[in-house]
């Protein structure tokens, strides 16, 4: 037995039921519903309407021959910080170890050695900088594949499946506890059969999450 949203019609998974209390959750509205009403509307292939979408902040979608390109923005203001930052660490630390021999020109093993670990700090904290200034994941599905692409400035890291085993997809939360406060970070997980989920969106804002999350829904809905 199968239980739909009745206003997206996207499908309703077993453990957001809750029989004892007669509701169903969608998790794509956020919404809760009466089982009966979940397991008599109309699924969402199936409808001749295209649900209200409007496109959140820092997302951008086209239609292609074959599929569909999206954009989604992981620029932040976290940037405002790691900016300064990175070139005071990178600046002062790399400059003092390295750069004071190159003025020299003389060549110290053991203080080069001494150096490494803030060379890999500095790629890292470069990398990070990077991605929330320019950073961005673009999913796409062309000749029959569905792609995401996550990085900046032409690099990027690529995960993809056949559109034919992917079988859904819904909005993953995650709590980090700190010393005073949670962080909550928001992903996209898409299902795939016989292989490892595809992960988007890490460090992205929640609405445009789950915008995403009902959209990649709704197109997998339509192509069943």
């Amino acid at each position: 037995m199968e239980f739909h949203c009745p206003e997206c019609g996207l499908p309703i998974e077993t453990a957001d039921l809750a029989p004892a209390q007669g509701l169903a959750v969608c998790r794509f509205c956020e919404k809760s519903h009466p089982l009966a009403v979940c397991q008599e509307a109309i699924p969402f292939e199936r409808r001749n309407i295209t649900p209200g979408l409007a496109l959140p902040k820092g997302v951008k979608v086209e239609e292609t021959m074959d599929g569909f390109r999206l954009v989604l923005s992981m620029r932040s203001c976290v940037a405002f910080f790691l900016v300064p930052f990175t070139l005071f660490w990178a600046g002062g630390s790399l400059g003092g170890i390295y750069g004071t021999q190159i003025a020299k020109g003389e060549f110290n093993l053991w203080m080069s050695l001494f150096g490494l670990p803030f060379l890999a700090g500095s790629v890292f904290l470069v990398a990070i900088t990077v991605m929330a200034v320019a950073g961005r994941t673009v999913v796409e599905l062309a000749a029959g594949k569905l792609s995401i692409r996550t990085g900046a400035l032409g690099i990027y890291r690529t995960k993809s499946a056949a559109w034919d085993d992917v079988l859904s997809c819904r909005l993953r939360e995650a709590s980090r506890r700190g010393r005073n406060s949670y962080t909550t970070t928001y992903q996209v997980e898409v299902s795939v059969s016989g292989a490892e989920p595809l992960l988007l969106g890490v460090g992205a804002e929640r609405a445009s999450m789950l915008w995403v999350s009902r959209f990649l829904a709704g197109r997998i809905q339509r192509g069943r």
